[in-house]
């Protein structure tokens, strides 16, 4: 019983999760939850707005009592009362209501999908960064167990009196210096684990390294869900001013209101039964404000200078996206030619280290050369691995600047 339940909790705590889990997570977390709430929000004042001007019904009734009695106010009356309100024209306020919320949802539905995009890209750094660390992780501890079987052969040499000190001194010092390195790497990697927790909300022990990113078949441009949302925001402002605009305009509403009332004279001598009991009275009644010192027409003109600005923005924004994309595809394409020549660069590094490790071992070079030589080999295959991953990297960032969704192309 004492070991079948570590054994029936190992896989929890060996589970690791891959990039198409990790982007899950992340688009879940509070961030996109936050503008999700203000997405319900504006979808909620849309339907309200709507609501508003759908025709009204209010109902009331009173009670009166009359100090002196006369033919035309009993003592006592009650009275109940139903009426009906409806807009009929307010100067096109209403479709630019309509217009400008719906906007506004739009707006922050882009938003979402440029928050999720932006973390999607985060999350592909952060994964390919973390296997980058843990192909330096490798190199670099291979190279720490090859500098111990050295110290141990030269220190028995050195014992016997065939190598000097400081021979043995470097390769301490080298050796040293690589588990330091290591320790380093391994705090980003750290680091790298503790941010995947922020994003996710959820302790990140394992990664699973298959990921991988593939290219579109036609690697064509199409606008960003950021800048999406910023059109959006600039078509809200403009229907935003339009409802200022329509403020100058006359406003139209019916107003039916029927009546009952119920009279009760202490003297029924006054009751001359000419008081109305039921009374309907409908009335068209039209509103314009025809001089404002011009308070309404500058409101106009404020919301019409921000929509200005916007504009102005997003011509910013497009330009802006369009250098970062081409900037993308010619950093993939350099990526590329990186992954070819740096595998070379680790073949010819480790044949070269195999020749000099031969020489060095035989005593016809010195242990300054054999170091060197056995820093370019590590060095050259951490490079070799790392441009692998840069270039998964370099992929993820060619498909988000191109505005599409990183997650459909795993």
């Amino acid at each position: 019983m004492r070991l079948f339940l570590p054994i029936l909790c190992l896989p929890l705590f060996l589970y690791s999760y891959t990039l198409d889990e990790l982007l899950e997570l992340s688009h879940k977390n509070r961030v996109v939850e936050s503008k999700t709430h203000t997405l319900i929000s504006k979808e909620r004042l849309y339907e309200s707005a709507k609501s508003s001007y759908l025709p009204s019904v209010d109902i009331g009734g009173s009670y009166q009592n009359a100090y002196k009695e006369t033919a035309a106010t009993a003592q006592n009356s009650l009275k109940f009362q139903a009426s009906l309100k409806y807009t009929l024209y307010d100067g096109g306020k209403k479709d630019s209501l309509y217009n400008q919320l719906e906007s506004s949802i739009d707006a922050s539905k882009s938003t979402i999908t440029a928050t999720k995009n932006s973390i999607s890209l985060d999350i592909a750094r952060l994964y390919f960064e973390y296997f980058a660390l843990e192909a330096d992780k490798t190199a670099t501890t291979q190279e720490i167990e090859q500098l111990k079987e050295e110290l141990k052969r030269v220190e028995f040499f050195y014992e016997a009196g065939s190598v000097t000190k400081d021979e043995v001194v470097k390769i301490d010092s080298r050796l040293k210096k690589a588990q330091v390195s290591l320790q380093e790497i391994e705090l980003e990697n750290q680091k790298i684990t503790h941010t995947l927790e922020y994003y996710t909300s959820l302790r990140v022990e394992n990664i699973d390294g298959s990921g991988t990113i593939k290219l579109p078949k036609e690697e064509d441009e199409t606008i960003r869900a950021d800048i999406k949302a910023l059109e959006h925001e600039a078509t809200s402002l403009l229907h935003e001013a339009n409802i200022k605009k329509s403020q100058n305009m006359p406003v139209v509403y019916l107003d039916d209101t029927w009546s009952h009332s119920d009279y009760y004279f202490d003297d029924k001598a006054l009751d001359g039964g000419f008081l109305v009991e039921n009374q309907n009275i409908a009335m068209v009644n039209v509103s314009w404000n025809i001089f404002d010192f011009g308070s309404r027409t500058k409101a106009y003109e404020s919301k019409l200078e921000e929509y200005l600005s916007k504009k102005s923005t997003i011509e910013y924004e497009k330009s802006r996206a369009d250098v970062e994309y081409r900037l993308a595809k010619k950093a993939l394409i350099l990526s590329k030619a990186k992954v070819e020549a740096t595998k070379a660069a680790a073949d010819a590094a480790s044949l070269a280290y195999e020749l000099i490790k031969f020489k060095y071992q035989n005593q016809t070079i010195d242990n300054v050369a054999y170091l060197m030589a056995l820093s370019e080999k590590y060095d050259a295959q951490r490079d070799a691995q790392r441009a692998l991953y840069e270039q998964e990297i370099k992929k993820a960032e060619l498909i988000y600047y191109s505005g599409k969704d990183i997650k459909e192309f795993l």
